[in-house]
This record gives structure tokens, sequence and C-alpha cells, in this order.
């Protein structure tokens, strides 16, 4: 594999990058034979997101200056982002199709899903869909009152895959149009917060058009007077909330103050978790029974789909092994899916997301003018959307490019387009990483801290970056770039500090809710300035530090509460250098292994060394020390679990 990555400073381009760029060599634009892009726009109904890539045709150079329509003014830029007559409906649908991609043809009108070949599948999720709403007394059929306009509905269709890539099942949704209603008319806030755990919820009285393919045939000028509330609506969202909400509080839950989706219900030495999105569920427990009876009476009160063990879950496919006590996140179906939506799965791979001789600016966009036209075709902004959704869930190695690169979202110029295909082109060279936890490291939690000083070469300032680390595992991080200048690396350091332990006292109210630690604990956080762990441990004021702002001395007060302990940590060993800045191959490399993400492959090969070594040491007559991992894989457990590893999982929606 060693021979496959390019180590160049600056060498972007490959064959299968969706845009080539116009300051090529003559000889080496003949070679790649490819230069601006041009996208089908076919009709919505006949795309095939899973092969939009065929659907670009290459252009030279002539013809891709013939095809701009968008010329600014040279005094003012203005970047409009993709065109439509350049951008491909699964293009323009990428931001929308984060969590869930599909294959095959979708359709988007009812009309379009019965004259497609799976149309008695869609006929049968329509079915089901409408069978549900009527046995909920979602509407009844009324005539429109005058004075009333009713608003529209819409058939959304949906093919669900499994975390291989399968079909799972197919989903349609009725959904009405909220979109004209109109506040203080149609619609107003829905709730009054009474009490800690209740709520006045407000319906109101809304008109709807029948559904296609369901219209009332004894009443066909009628409308739908709903009920109850429906996909679309604006108030649909808090109404559902309320709704799960109550029924949670009523089986015993108790809602987390430090996250509102999580509710907790403690039965003896058991434990049971639910974790809400929107109309996902997730549960975990220390008892089957409990999980179970919870399943239960879920089902009685709501209409749900059992989807078994956790497995798949927003994009994320998460793999529970109990016998190794380890526990895996990874999104390699929604990275090949990035890939080929911008032509770079057949990319030339890279060791890291960023080429440590390159600082982006903003004025590079001025030093490129004459590109501006060519960037108008660039689909920046959903490939930094794509890339962010893999930082934020399960990818913290690309939170220092992300946020780099997400500053010219509204105006992008070719190097910072070249700069974003080295992130995907790292992506392909590593698909299959993701976030690993282990039970043998425990649930001890400690956080890494530190900050890159006056690193933005424009505007002078510094970025923060943190991660915090439990069972192995980075269960939290950020790389954010600091609000003002910082006079000295030790400033920096400390504002770093501050932002650090504000999520440091978070998470420990969030692990005492869940009970995996108490008040008396303190969270550990290592720091590579002593300089501002002098700061933060002697509240003393003089001329180098009276003019830090008072925000920053929070975390002064935690330190002397017992909250947080700091402690020294050598440069070589800060886990949060690669969220500052970009950082050698070598140490990047090393850091990444440390804070938990591996590949799928070496976690395979790792647990076959495992159960190998296993094999060997129950063979052996005499007392042999065993490993860790494999006194956790032998070892019943007792107690209560840890958080990371729960003994049962499941998933509803």
């Amino acid at each position: 594999m060693e021979d496959k990555f390019d180590e160049g400073p600056r060498n972007y381009n490959d064959q299968s990058s969706a845009v080539e760029f116009d300051d090529q060599d003559e000889d080496e634009e003949k070679e790649e034979g490819k230069t601006d892009v041009d996208m089908d726009s076919s009709d919505d109904d006949n795309e095939d997101t899973r092969s939009s890539k065929s659907n670009i045709k290459r252009h030279t150079r002539t013809q891709s200056l013939e095809k701009a329509t968008v010329i600014p003014s040279p005094k003012r830029r203005t970047y409009r982002g993709p065109s439509l007559e350049h951008v491909s409906a699964a293009a323009m649908d990428f931001e929308a199709a984060y969590i869930v991609d599909s294959v095959g043809e979708t359709p988007t009108t009812f009309k379009s899903a019965m004259e497609s070949s799976d149309s008695g599948k869609w006929k049968e999720a329509c079915d089901s869909e409408f069978d549900s709403l009527q046995r909920n007394d979602t509407w009844e059929i009324v005539p429109l009152p005058k004075g009333r306009k009713a608003i529209g509905c819409r058939w959304v269709f949906r093919v669900k895959e499994n975390q291989d890539g399968e079909v799972e099942r197919f989903k349609a949704r009725l959904v009405a149009k909220g979109f004209s209603q109109k506040f203080g008319v149609d619609y107003e806030e829905t709730f009054a917060p009474v009490t800690k755990f209740t709520s006045i919820r407000v319906v109101l009285n809304i008109y709807m058009d029948q559904p296609d393919g369901y219209l009332d045939a004894t009443q066909p000028d009628y409308v739908c007077k709903l009920k109850r509330s429906l996909y679309g609506l604006k108030q649909s969202p808090r109404m559902w909330n309320q709704t799960i909400d109550g029924f949670m509080i009523k089986m015993g839950f108790k809602k987390c103050e430090s996250d509102h989706c999580i509710y907790i219900k403690r039965d003896d030495q058991d434990m049971i978790l639910v974790v809400l999105y929107v109309g996902n569920l997730i549960l975990a427990s220390s008892n089957n029974k409990l999980l179970k009876s919870t399943k239960m009476a879920l089902s009685t009160r709501f209409e749900m789909t059992d989807l078994g063990e956790l497995n798949y879950f927003l994009g994320m496919e998460t793999k529970d092994d109990r016998k190794t006590g380890m526990v895996t996140v990874r999104q390699t179906k929604f990275i090949k899916s990035v890939l080929i939506k911008f032509g770079m799965d057949n990319s030339k791979l890279v060791k890291t997301p960023q080429d440590t001789g390159l600082k982006v600016t903003k004025n590079m966009c001025e030093q490129e003018c004459k590109h501006e036209d060519t960037m108008c075709n660039v689909p920046y902004r959903s490939a930094v959307g794509g890339i962010m959704y893999l930082m934020v869930a399960t990818r913290p190695d690309l939170a220092a490019a992300v946020g780099s690169l997400s500053q010219f979202s509204s105006d992008p110029c070719p190097t910072h387009w070249q700069a974003l295909k080295r992130v995907l082109r790292y992506l392909q060279a590593t698909p299959n990483h993701g976030l690993e936890f282990t039970r043998e490291e425990g649930s001890r939690i400690c956080g890494y801290t530190d900050a890159d000083w006056a690193g933005d070469i424009e505007s002078r300032r510094s970025t923060s970056g943190y991660v915090f680390m439990m069972n192995g595992g980075c269960i939290s991080w950020k790389s954010q770039k600091q609000r003002t200048v910082a006079l000295s690396s030790t400033e920096a350091e400390y504002m770093a500090l501050s932002e650090a332990t504000k999520e440091a006292v978070w998470l420990k109210v969030l692990l005492g809710e869940l009970g995996e630690m108490t008040s008396d604990e303190a969270i550990k956080m290592y720091e590579d300035n002593q300089g501002s762990i002098a700061i933060a441990k002697n509240p003393e004021f003089h001329k180098r530090t009276k003019h830090i702002d008072i925000r920053y001395h929070f975390v002064r007060e935690k330190v002397e509460s017992g909250e947080v302990v700091l402690e020294y940590c050598p440069t070589q060993d800060m886990l949060a250098d690669m969220m500052t800045k970009p950082i050698a191959a070598v140490q990047f490399e090393n850091i990444r292994d440390r804070l938990g993400i591996q590949g799928a492959a070496a976690n395979e090969s790792r647990g076959s060394a495992e159960k190998t070594a296993a094999v060997k040491n129950v063979e052996k007559t005499a007392a042999v020390k065993k490993t860790p991992r494999q006194a956790a894989s032998s070892v019943e457990a007792s107690g209560r679990p840890s958080f990371a590893i729960p003994v049962g999982t499941g998933m509803y929606q």
C-alpha cells in the first residue's frame, strides 16, 4: 500500500476528480483529457443517484469559457455556487441525503412511482402509510370553509438500505406542504412550559388537500381537516416531541437535564437508556427483560418498527462484540457514496487530510480571480457539508481540515477546491476507519487541550482544539478559531483550556446522570503549556494577564473547586495537536491510532490474534498471565455495565 500514497507537497491532480482547472501545462492537460465539467440536468425521475458520476461530461478549456454564464465584477467577487445547469440532481440533493442514501431510481411523484418498475412495492408502501394515518385518525373529510385555503401535500419516497448497502425496504411518507403556512395565521407557539416535565400543547385546525391516489370518490371536492400533526407542518416536530416525552415520563423514565433527548429508568441494580433522535429511538439496557418490557410498552402506544440489534443508525455502522468488549462505529458506506458523487472513488491516496506546506487564505481568491467563472461549476459547499457530517459523527481526524476549508464556502477559489479534494483522497485511503471503544481501557474520562498560536496568517488569531477520551476512544472533540488575537502562546493555550473546561463540566454532568461519575470525582485534563497551567492554578493578576477576558478565567473556578484537575503533558504526547493545525504523516497516524480511530482490517487482524492467544492459554498447563483484553474476554461481566458497552441494545423507528 505504501507505493500508492502520494507524498508530494501539492500534487492534487488525479484522473477521477470531478473538476480539473485550467492552470495545468498543455502536455498535462492532454494527458488528463479533461478540464471543466458539465452535469446532465435530466429529469429527477430518471436520475440514478448511485451513477451520478456517469452524468459528468468533460469539456476543453474553450468550451468551459463558452458555458460560463456568471461573470462577477473584478472589483467585488461574488460566489453564487453551482448553477442548476451545471449540477446534477444527485449533487443538488446531496445535502438533503446525508443520513440515508437510496439506490435505484427514486420517484419524486406518486405518478412516477406508479409508472416505475417497482410500482408494486411503492404502492404497498403508500397503502401502509395511508392505512397508518387512517388508524391514527389523522384527518376527517370536510368541505373547505369560505375564506380558508387548503395547503397541498405530496408523497415522499425513499429506498432504505442496511449497513451493507442492500435494499431493506421501500418507504413512503405523506408530507404536508408546510412551507405555505404563515406564522400567526396557520400556527403559533405549540407549547408553553409549566413545570420541569410538563408543557401545554396547542393544536390548530389545518386543512389539507386529499392525497394523490387516495381521493375520496364520494366527496372529491372535500379537503382533509387535520386532527393530528402530519409530516411537513411547522409545528410537527414539537408536537411529536411533546407526545413521546409525556409517554416516557408516564413510564417512569427521567429526562437528562444535560441532554433532553436521553431518558433514564433505574430498576434496582438495572438501568435502561432511551436515546431519542426525532422519530428514531435507541434502547440500551443492562437487563434484557427490562429491555423487552420497554419495547412492548412503546409498541403498544406507538406504531413502531423493531429494527433489532443496533447496527446502522443515521448513516453510522455500529458493531458490538461482547466477547472482546469492543464497540466500533464507522461510516464506510457513507464515505463511499461521497467519493462516488464527487468523482473521487478512483483518486490517488494520501496519508493526511491536510498538506503541511499549504496555508489556505482568503487572499488566494484575489490572486486567482481569473478562475472565478470556473468555480461557479464546483459543488464546493456540498462537498464541505459531506465531510463535515463525517467529522461530527465518527471522524475527529478531519476536524482541523473541515474547520479550515469551511471558512471559504461562500467564495472558494481553485486552491481551496484542490485542498478539499485532498481530504477526499484521504477518505479514499481510509474508508474503513472509525471509532473504537474497548472495555479494557475503563470508563474513566480524560481530556487533552491544545492551541496553535497565531496560526491564521491573515487575522493572526489562534486555533483551539480539544479531545476527550473514554473507554479507549474519543467521545468529544472540537477545532475552532479563537475569538480574539492572543498576545502569547500561553494566552492562546489558556483560552483553549477554558473552552475545553466548559465541555468537561458538561460531560461530568451527563456522566453523573448516567451513573458513571460521582459528584466528588474530577476530570483530568492534559495541557502542554506550563504557563497556562500556572495561570489557572494561581489566581493572581499581573501585567501579563490583566487584559485576558473574564470569560476565560472560568477555568480557575473549576480548578479551585476540584471539578477539573490539570496535568502537564509533553507536546509529543498531546492528542489534541491534530485539532489545531496540519501535522506530518508519522505524527498524524500515531495520534489517530491513540484516539481510537482504527480501520476495519486492523480490528479483524487484532481480533484473530487475540483468539489465537486465548486458545494457546487454554492449552497451556502452566499459569500464564493473560493480556488485559484476553482477561476482559474471559471474565464474566459483573456489577454495573460500562456505559460504552451496554449488555443489550436495540433500535426502534
